[in-house]
């Protein structure tokens, strides 16, 4: 399949196409729910299994055929049965439709029937369906709702919309698991953006004994004939609540008074428990990139981080002498990458694209890039553990907004006990007195001020590099 990440469709019309599965099967009544939502909005295409799929995770259909028959679903432009796994019908979706020129803005799993939290997500045939698409490079998002036999769903569509937002300030290989409680829309007290509760929080899943040997001991079975045990989650909770509370399924407790804490919070299963929604980003790649670098020393001898604070087009409209700032932007990033330096880029979500001129200096080196919201660095998700695996205590920072991301980025460096130089020729703002304003705060704060010439050649000088030639070449 050709890619599909950032692709859009041009028929003279702004109607989202959404391509709606699940994995308790066609007639489920979320997904009935959903479809009839995103109908009202979008242009929708349900596939979904024949019967029910949980705990399929990402598995696929290899040693039969699989029978497609097509059907109707309310609000859905087109349906399709699979007789296979929640993944065979994004698969299958995903090449079916694009052969005739289709192609989805965004995948929905759901809404399923039981929540899909904490290890569930490991597991979930609905989580395992948004995982394919992300794969894809299609914005996804998977929606799970209460108990087995939930019946509100009116909540959790209702933030639809906002999910669509939410994804679209992300990469498309990053899914979105959401959960809310089994509660009528009145009764949920809010959403929460949380973490996956680790395995054995609160619950776990467990072999138990079943049919004529079910609730004994391993000391009571008998081995005479085959025995039968059934998977199911055990509550392991011993958590204490405070206030009325509610029984909603296993492990599963909606408390609606009492004062709660960020950290009561803290994981998508807290937010169930206490009559919240829950929504969780996870990643599409089965890598670990920060094991990777430990495991390939790719940072384990280096000293220095470089690290590159929002460089975009957007934020670089309005500096004055842009040409020149680019250009020793340009120099410097040649010259980290001819010296083998790690570099760290953040991009401020809806900013625009990198400037071209640093991306092409840095191509091909050592370059983590990381989406930031927050004014720090430090506040962005990823950056303390690109950080984090590398032995470097020296940093240097060149940027935009010098009085803004750049000072602040640079202050938490230096709180951390960082050795913070600033690349003064290679940071810039819209205001050259705020730029101005800011160094002298740096300086003030214990940064070094440099540029980017006296920067490249300490280092040169100081790592006796093989690549202090080619680098004096770049600097001219």
């Amino acid at each position: 399949m050709s890619p599909r990440i950032g692709e859009t469709r041009k028929q003279g019309t702004d109607m989202k196409r959404v391509l709606v599965t699940n994995d308790d099967g066609i007639n489920a009544a979320g997904l009935l729910a959903l479809v009839a939502a995103l109908g009202k909005k979008c242009e929708v295409y349900a596939v979904a299994p024949a019967h029910e799929q949980s705990a399929k995770s990402m598995s696929i259909t290899f040693l039969r055929e699989v029978g497609i028959e097509k059907t109707e679903v309310p609000g859905a432009k087109e349906a399709y049965i699979i007789d296979g796994t929640p993944v065979d019908c994004v698969r299958w979706a995903l090449e079916w439709f694009e052969e005739r020129g289709i192609t989805f803005d965004y995948l929905f799993s759901g809404i399923n029937l039981g929540t899909n939290v904490g290890i569930a997500a490991y597991y979930s045939g609905t989580i395992g369906a948004t995982r394919e698409g992300a794969v894809c490079g299609v914005r996804s998002i998977a929606l799970s709702v209460g108990t087995h036999k939930s019946t509100n769903f009116k909540y959790i569509c209702s933030l639809v919309p906002r999910l669509m937002e939410m994804s679209d300030s992300l990469s498309p290989r990053t899914m979105l698991n959401v959960n809310a409680p089994d509660l009528p829309p009145w009764e949920v007290r809010g959403v929460r953006i949380a973490e996956v509760a680790p395995y054995g929080y609160v619950e776990k899943y467990s072999f138990s004994p079943a049919g004529v040997n079910a609730g004994k001991k391993a000391d009571d079975i008998t081995w005479e004939e085959a025995v039968n045990f059934q998977l199911a989650p055990v509550a392991v909770d011993g958590i204490g609540f405070a206030g009325e509370a509610r029984l909603l399924g296993p492990g599963m407790t909606s408390v609606r008074s009492g004062m709660l804490t960020d950290d009561d919070l803290r994981y998508d299963l807290d937010c169930i428990r206490y009559g919240f929604a829950a929504i969780t980003p996870l990643a599409s790649s089965v890598g670990d990139p920060v094991a990777l670098r430990k495991l390939q020393g790719r940072y384990s001898s280096d000293r220095v981080i470089a690290v590159f604070v929002d460089p975009q087009e957007n934020n670089a409209s309005g500096v004055e002498m842009r040409n020149r700032y680019t250009g020793c932007l340009a120099r410097y990033a040649a010259c980290i990458r001819r010296l083998g330096i790690p570099a760290a880029v953040t991009e401020l979500a809806g900013s625009g694209k990198v400037i071209s001129e640093l991306t092409e200096g840095l191509k091909g080196g050592r370059t983590e890039h990381i989406i930031r919201r927050e004014i720090s660095a430090w506040g962005s998700a990823g950056f303390d553990s690109i950080m984090n695996a590398t032995s470097a205590r020296e940093v240097l920072i060149a940027g935009l907004e010098t009085h803004a991301a750049v000072l602040q980025t640079a202050l938490d460096f230096r709180r951390k006990g960082y050795d913070v130089t600033i690349v003064e020729d290679c940071c810039a703002s819209r205001e050259g007195h705020d730029h101005k304003i800011a160094i002298e705060r740096l300086r003030d704060s214990g940064c070094t001020i440099s540029t980017s010439r006296s920067a490249i050649m300490e280092l040169v000088s100081v790592l006796n590099h093989p690549a202090a030639d080619a680098v004096k070449k770049i600097l001219g």
